[in-house]
């Protein structure tokens, strides 16, 4: 079976450039409406509530601005009815605990308010986060036995801007007749008590416990009991991203400032791009790829080519990395009988050379690339886990 990929490299750059003005965010029956140039991520939580005696589940759409990351919005809704103030009121106190920044905002007093025809709360706030001015609101409300919980903020051309206030007007809440039941199939799986199961919107993998989602710590939460009973959380993430990066854990620990400090001395990523196509644009998901000895060697410079014309691009905006050596591409399937290329080569790195391996997995109409890449001199920490990952890789519907 054979397919020309080899337009992917050529169009991969311009990949989401051609949008427009606003995209729509739809989770779970919420959506919202933000600019096209902002990212997203989405996810549910999976916990038990001690004080109800039952499962509770939390739903999130945080976005954010690419070009000025102080400009986000979020919204959270969960299975349960809360008072506005509480709600607010914990989620403040949170903030403060987890991040004590945020004691330099000043939080103004709750008022009244009518938000999209149903009654509700509201807080403003204002203050300088390392030195920048940052102003926005929390808006709390109930609906249909679910509370929600809002926060936009960013800096002051945004607060109050027509993007801010087209945003909260584009919210539409779940409606009575379509509010879902918890899904038993959202909870993650352990591989071997050291792996953690990522359900993404089109497809799942597992991942190292030694290695944590950057920023997946959600500037939402139901409230501070939650953080300080440590209750087990389940998610399933449903990313609109185009990237996903996976660090070591305690890369983003601010509150112990010695794990974090350990965590920074070390280097590996677990990086997931996703590509979406036309029919038949890619390989089938299990198709058996077969070439002859001189097409074979075509593809695999093809792939050479490209890995060397992408370092290219980076040293001319000051990206520099050496290449030491590239090998040759496999083609394969994994446990699940998922077909992938394989491409591997070691690079110079600033405390040491790094090990890299990039995985292309097809299914008919899209394609991830899958990026593992650590430290040679620690390979002893993360070569034999790393060496599992693709094995764990499918997608969510075979094409």
């Amino acid at each position: 079976m054979k397919k020309n990929i080899f337009y992917l490299f050529v169009f991969l750059p311009l990949f989401g450039n051609c949008q427009n003005r606003w995209q729509t965010v739809n989770y779970n029956g919420v959506s919202v409406q933000i600019p096209s140039d902002w990212g997203n991520k989405n996810t549910v939580n999976l916990t038990n509530l001690d004080y109800e005696y039952r499962d509770n589940t939390e739903y999130l759409i945080s976005c954010w601005s690419k070009e000025k990351e102080i400009n986000t919005f979020a919204i959270q809704w969960v299975d349960a009815e809360i008072d506005d103030d509480l709600r607010i009121e914990a989620e403040i106190e949170w903030k403060q605990e987890r991040f004590p920044m945020y004691k330099q905002l000043q939080f103004e007093e709750f008022v009244n308010i009518d938000f999209l025809g149903y009654k509700a709360k509201k807080c403003h706030f204002y203050g300088n986060l390392m030195n920048v001015s940052i102003e926005g609101e929390y808006i709390a409300f109930t609906k249909n036995e679910l509370s929600y919980i809002i926060l936009i903020s960013g800096d002051k051309k945004f607060y109050k801007s027509n993007d801010y206030n087209y945003i909260l007007n584009s919210i539409k809440p779940i409606s009575s007749e379509i509010v879902q039941k918890k899904d038993s199939n959202t909870k993650t799986t352990e591989i071997a008590n050291n792996f953690t199961r990522y359900e993404f919107r089109s497809y799942s993998l597992s991942v190292p416990n030694t290695m944590e989602l950057r920023n997946e710590n959600s500037f939402i939460s139901l409230g501070k009991e939650l953080m300080r009973d440590k209750l087990q959380s389940i998610k399933k993430i449903d990313v609109g991203d185009f990237n996903f990066v996976f660090q070591p854990t305690g890369t983003d620990d601010i509150q112990d400032h010695e794990n974090q400090k350990k965590a920074l001395k070390l280097y590996s990523r677990v990086l997931i791009s996703h590509l979406k196509g036309k029919n038949d644009d890619f390989f089938r998901w299990n198709d058996d790829i077969t070439y002859t000895q001189s097409e074979y060697n075509e593809l695999n410079k093809s792939f050479k080519d490209n890995l060397l014309g992408e370092l290219k691009k980076a040293k001319q905006i000051g990206a520099e990395m050496e290449i030491l050596n590239i090998s040759d591409i496999k083609i394969a399937k994994n446990v699940n009988k998922f077909v992938y290329i394989k491409q591997q080569y070691e690079r110079k790195g600033l405390n040491g050379n790094v090990k890299v391996a990039d995985y292309y997995l097809y299914n008919n109409n899209e394609m991830v690339k899958l990026t593992i890449s650590y430290r040679i001199s620690e390979s002893n920490l993360w070569e034999t886990d790393f060496n599992k990952i693709i094995d764990t890789f499918s997608f969510n519907s075979k094409k």
